[in-house]
């Protein structure tokens, strides 16, 4: 998989349609039963679509076939079935259709019919509330992952995009030289960097360019969308890494051990006891930040459109969703900064808390979907102010 970044979260939130159709389902990464629990699952979201089309938004059943036959094509396509992540997300409109394949833990697959796509459960993608990479460091080849609490998977990294395999680079190197050597170089030509039977130290210093050449590669990938970072490998590998890298978002601790590429699932536990202190102290920060923030008037919690208005014009730092928040569907004029709330949703209206989120990404602040009893008073949004209000 790639790396699911900000960038396409924001071109997809400015996408449109009439209507656009958004569906969330679970996925798995293994099966006994040929994936087709899976297919299930995405053919009744597209069945309850199919209806939703036709009952709610009147549209001609020729126009709701054409509109949905990617997705139904895409149910007989085997291949596509035994590659999933954990959570797939379909975006469709006349345009054409969009899948991404995400390790997000979804328990129930859910749809969403307005005039542009649903994103709200693609945040957790964004976030680095318990969200995080793993870096396998491994000389013959090193392996990258992203990783939740109930979720890992591999991102494949193209190895003319990122130096992957320090042993790789020191046997071309080596070839190339022997053939300089052949050619009237002398024998020196054969001796290369590390493998002259010097020191540790001159390994370290071969290792450490490596380092030096492999993260300025791989660091452009890590900061299209920043997560914390948590390291495994041998022991002595750790620290060298550490002085070569300049990703900011490093953890202290690491996962001790010579692991390979069998052992995702053994270092998915073992990297989880490492962040999960860390992911803890960022939520009481974060509390006891906003308590803060609050009590210097640059925080809310009980004020639905304050918030959605601060929102839509980039005035919020950090915005929080109550995981289980109701729609709240109206439209919002950028003339008069007013916001009309329907009861209920108009034509393809759009969730204005969904709306709130996407535009705070853009701005460059964060969101994060919270759990209903850690919300400030158990509201359906809250957030941290850039200015007052």
């Amino acid at each position: 998989m790639e790396i699911f970044n900000r960038n396409a979260f924001i071109n997809l939130s400015k996408k449109k349609g009439n209507p656009f159709v958004s569906i969330y389902s679970p996925t798995s990464r293994q099966s006994s039963e040929g994936y087709k629990k899976d297919q299930i699952h995405f053919k009744n979201q597209l069945q309850e679509v199919t209806i939703k089309l036709e009952k709610d938004h009147n549209i001609e059943n020729k126009e709701i076939k054409n509109l949905l036959s990617p997705a139904f094509e895409l149910l007989d396509d085997q291949t596509f079935w035994q590659n999933n992540s954990d959570m797939l997300a379909c975006f469709i409109s006349s345009e054409g259709m969009e899948v991404i394949k995400v390790p997000i833990d979804l328990e129930n697959g859910q749809n969403f019919i307005g005039e542009k796509p649903l994103l709200l459960p693609m945040i957790p993608e964004l976030s680095d509330d318990g969200h995080y990479y793993i870096l396998l460091l491994n000389l013959d080849k090193n392996l990258l992952y992203e990783a939740t609490r109930n979720t890992v998977q591999e991102i494949i990294l193209d190895r003319e995009e990122v130096a992957v395999s320090f042993t790789t680079e020191e046997k071309e190197d080596e070839n190339q030289k022997q053939l300089q050597g052949q050619g009237g170089s002398g024998n020196a030509g054969a001796m290369y960097h590390g493998h002259d039977g010097g020191s540790d130290e001159v390994k370290k210093v071969t290792i450490l360019n490596y380092f030096h050449r492999m993260t300025n590669m791989l660091e452009p990938k890590l900061n299209n969308n920043p997560l914390p970072l948590v390291l495994a490998g041998v022991d002595y590998l750790i620290p060298i890494f550490k002085e070569a890298t300049k990703y900011n978002h490093l953890l202290d601790g690491h996962v001790s051990g010579a692991y390979g590429e069998k052992d995702m699932m053994t270092l998915h536990q073992k990297s989880w006891e490492v962040v999960a202190p860390f992911f803890e102290k960022e939520r009481i920060k974060r509390k006891e930040a906003f308590n803060q923030k609050a009590a210097d008037g640059l925080a809310i919690s009980n004020d639905n459109l304050k918030i959605i208005k601060a929102a839509l014009t980039g005035g919020i730092d950090t915005l929080l969703v109550n995981m289980n928040h109701k729609h709240l569907f109206g439209t919002y004029d950028p003339e008069t900064h007013q916001i009309n709330v329907s009861e209920k949703q108009e034509n393809t209206g759009h969730c204005l808390i969904d709306e709130a989120a996407a535009r705070t990404v853009e701005y460059k602040g964060k969101v994060y979907m919270v759990e209903e009893e850690n919300m400030p008073e158990e509201a359906q949004v809250a957030a941290i102010l850039r200015y007052p209000l």
